[in-house]
């Protein structure tokens, strides 16, 4: 819709003003026709059109463009067109001054007589108004094709940004995916052969989704649930892992990919493998149209000194995109203790 409505616009910024120039002269032209003498309509039509309209066409079209472009630098070019500007120009004074003569048209006697040199002032301003506002035209069409390529080129990094950073966040999951199911595989672990089918099914996700800009709040609440299921096959038997939704539907959309890192950050850094009484706590809750995405883990001993200070490529990647996708409509907060790490993201769907 407001690529039509611009193209529209372009259109009549293209033909709207010479076509009101036209229609006006053509105005007065009958005008003149009807309350005087045909052939001073005629000597308006070539003297004041004709001429005024050809020296102004010359100079919008041919001269000023090239000015612009040559950055005011002269050469032989745009002096031979300025000179041919100039000719056109003196045409259109000659022709006030030989014009009526040859027309048989004595100007002096209709009934508002208008002295000659009163007519020529008149037929200069003209040309120069007609002049001033093509060249504005000009300057700001210029302004505006540069206003609309820089917005374009912002728009085309914006979107390379955020190409770059999903293709960034599925590698470094799917990573450490393999890196997981390679070390059970090594140690001839069955439980392998069962994380690979529900790696497949998160490739499939992947493949199949990703590419969207937007996906069904519920496909990526599932994404979770498979991520989940991968990491209870790894750390097998541990039963403190809690994932707790609630008003997610179909209606809901979400950038894919958005939260499975920060899922991913609670197993990276978790004592699960040590403590006994290790736990991860997530939760996904919407309301109307805001999702409240928590998650809390205990962390291990060498890694409380320094997860709140350095984030790694998957979390600072997963807070660009989730900047890059939601400015302004996005907080999170993150609170970190000696024993427990807390991250809770609000995003307005």
């Amino acid at each position: 819709m407001s690529e039509s409505v611009l193209s529209r616009t372009k259109r009549f910024l293209q033909v709207g003003p010479y076509a009101l120039w036209a229609v006006m002269n053509l105005c007065i032209i009958l005008v003149l026709s009807y309350q005087r003498d045909p052939m001073i309509a005629f000597h308006y039509f070539v003297a004041f059109f004709g001429f005024g309209s050809l020296a102004i066409w010359f100079f919008g079209f041919k001269l000023f463009p090239q000015y612009l472009e040559k950055e005011g630098k002269m050469d032989i070019d745009l002096t031979g067109r300025a000179v041919l500007w100039l000719i056109f120009f003196c045409l259109g004074l000659a022709a006030h001054q030989f014009l009526p003569p040859l027309l048989d048209v004595d100007l002096d006697l209709v009934d508002t007589k208008v002295p000659g040199t009163v007519r020529v002032a008149i037929w200069i301003m003209m040309v120069v108004m007609g002049m001033i506002v093509i060249a504005s035209m000009h300057v700001t069409n210029i302004y505006h094709q540069k206003q609309v390529e820089r917005i374009g080129q912002q728009a085309d990094r914006a979107q390379a940004e955020l190409t770059l950073l999903k293709t960034q966040i599925s590698p470094h999951f799917l990573f450490n995916t393999l890196n997981n199911i390679y070390g059970l595989a090594y140690l001839g672990d069955e439980r392998a052969a069962k994380m690979i089918s529900k790696l497949s099914v998160i490739m499939r996700y992947l493949l199949d989704d990703c590419e969207r800009p937007k996906v069904p709040l519920v496909k990526e609440k599932e994404l979770l649930e498979d991520y989940l299921s991968l990491q209870q096959l790894k750390h097998e038997g541990t039963r403190n892992v809690d994932f707790y939704h609630a008003g997610v539907n179909h209606t809901h959309s979400i950038t894919p990919m958005v939260l499975i890192n920060f899922v991913e950050n609670c197993f990276k850094h978790s004592d699960l493998e040590t403590n006994p009484e290790g736990w991860i706590n997530i939760s996904m809750e919407v309301d109307k149209d805001e999702l409240r995405f928590r998650t809390e883990n205990t962390i291990r001993k060498e890694v409380s000194k320094v997860v709140g200070d350095r984030r790694g490529i998957g979390l600072t990647n997963a807070l660009k995109l989730l900047e890059a996708n939601y400015p302004d409509r996005h907080e999170v907060e993150i609170e970190k203790t000696e024993q427990e790490y807390k991250l809770e993201i609000t995003v307005k769907l």
